[in-house]
């Protein structure tokens, strides 16, 4: 079965085009584009048939760091070692038959002729796209190792940032989650014995403590209603939050999230500009480089990015173009419109990238320090209330018999 292959070419005078192949896998699509005298830049895959897709686990299903990948080959390749030389030194220390397949699979793309970015893409989803582009970039300057050491560097600076972000959640989460055991343990085993006891003293209750011991009868009546219930709302949650995981907070509903949905933009923005930056570096063209690091953005700023890519192809300039796509504040776009001026393109797409990462800290921060005392508050008046309502028949009680 065949599917549909973007392929980035340059042609025999120098111009670039993107084509769309249909082949049966990355490499017969980049073999046909040779044959026709065409030079492959870079190969994605677009659609059709997804039975490669399927069969081939991507890297963080086979357990590969990527990262540490990337980092072990470049040594390797600085070291002296050729390509296919430093790809089976590495498949040889590992020890997961898996990834050592995988790493196998790409020595044999390489040992039939095909450049390392091909040979990397011959099975679709395996290896990220950003990766596979560095390195089809790379493979035209001839400085693989520097390009596969940045792209480590880049992974490590990424991942570093998303764990400052999860770690500041945690305790957050973990403080949510006890506060609500707890007052599930209040309404479905310690109200519902005193519903009981109360219920006995045939006492006339206030409408509160009334609501609050209907309650109690209901839950008693219907243990296992109630405990299947708890049951479903609780695996609603964790699929909600593996999903949410799974697709890096993508979904537009997060971004009206209050503090979270700023918080998580300024984190996707920080990672959009430091991935064009290394892509950049790498030699990659701007407009390129900002549709490789679309997936990185939520539906909404996807969408504006690629108007700001068609604004650029028109003719805009790039900070025209991400100011208008609202991708840029006014500080990176007077930033940007110094590097049009001076060319030094990367290195300020990776100083706004820094300036959004300082951002977010401090966004993070300020987050967590009004987010923890707000949640231990409501935690703490919905534990008191609930034990409020429970006591005040006793003290009706009490001052009755008095």
């Amino acid at each position: 079965m065949t599917g549909n292959f973007e392929l980035v070419v340059r042609t025999a005078d120098g111009s670039v085009q993107t084509l769309v192949v249909s082949a049966t896998d990355a490499a017969t699509a980049c073999t046909r584009a040779v044959s026709d005298g065409l030079q492959v830049l870079g190969c994605s895959w677009r659609g059709g048939s997804t039975k490669d897709k399927r069969h081939a686990p991507n890297a963080k299903r086979l357990g590969l760091d990527i990262a540490n990948f990337s980092y072990e080959l470049a040594s390797l390749l600085a070291a002296g070692l050729s390509v296919i030389d430093a790809l089976r030194t590495l498949a040889a220390k590992e020890s997961a038959p898996a990834r050592r397949a995988a790493l196998l699979d790409v020595v044999e793309g390489v040992s039939e002729g095909l450049p390392l970015s091909a040979a990397l893409e011959r099975h679709s989803g395996r290896y990220p796209a950003l990766l596979i582009a560095t390195v089809s970039a790379s493979e035209q300057t001839g400085d693989l190792s520097t390009a596969l050491r940045r792209y480590a560097e880049h992974q490590q600076t990424i991942k570093a940032l998303r764990d400052k972000v999860v770690g500041a959640a945690i305790y957050p989460m973990l403080l949510l989650a006890v506060g609500s055991l707890v007052v599930l343990f209040l309404i479905t085993v310690v109200v519902p014995k005193f519903a009981v006891l109360i219920e006995s003293t045939r006492h006339e209750l206030p409408w509160s403590s009334q609501l609050l011991m209907s309650w109690g009868r209901f839950a008693a009546l219907h243990k296992w209603e109630v405990g299947f219930a708890g049951m479903a709302l609780l695996l609603a949650i964790l699929a909600a939050a593996r999903h949410i995981l799974r697709t890096g907070a993508k979904a537009a509903w997060m971004d009206t999230v209050p503090f979270i949905g700023p918080t998580i933009r300024k984190f996707r923005h920080a990672q959009l500009y430091r991935t064009t930056s290394m892509l950049v570096r790498g030699g990659i063209a701007a407009p390129r480089a900002l549709q490789l690091g679309a997936s990185l953005l939520g539906d909404a700023d996807r969408e504006g990015l690629r108007r700001a890519v068609q604004l650029i192809h028109e003719g805009r300039s790039l900070s025209d173009a991400l100011q208008e796509a609202q991708l840029a504040d006014p500080v990176a776009t007077s930033m940007l419109t110094v590097a049009e001026r001076t060319g030094a393109l990367a290195d300020i797409l990776e100083r706004i990238a820094q300036f959004h990462e300082s951002r977010l800290q401090r966004s993070v921060d300020l987050s967590t320090r009004l987010f923890e005392p707000v949640l231990m508050i409501v935690i703490g008046l919905v534990v008191g209330a609930i034990v409020v309502l429970m006591y005040l028949p006793i003290f009706d009680l009490a001052s009755s018999l008095q």
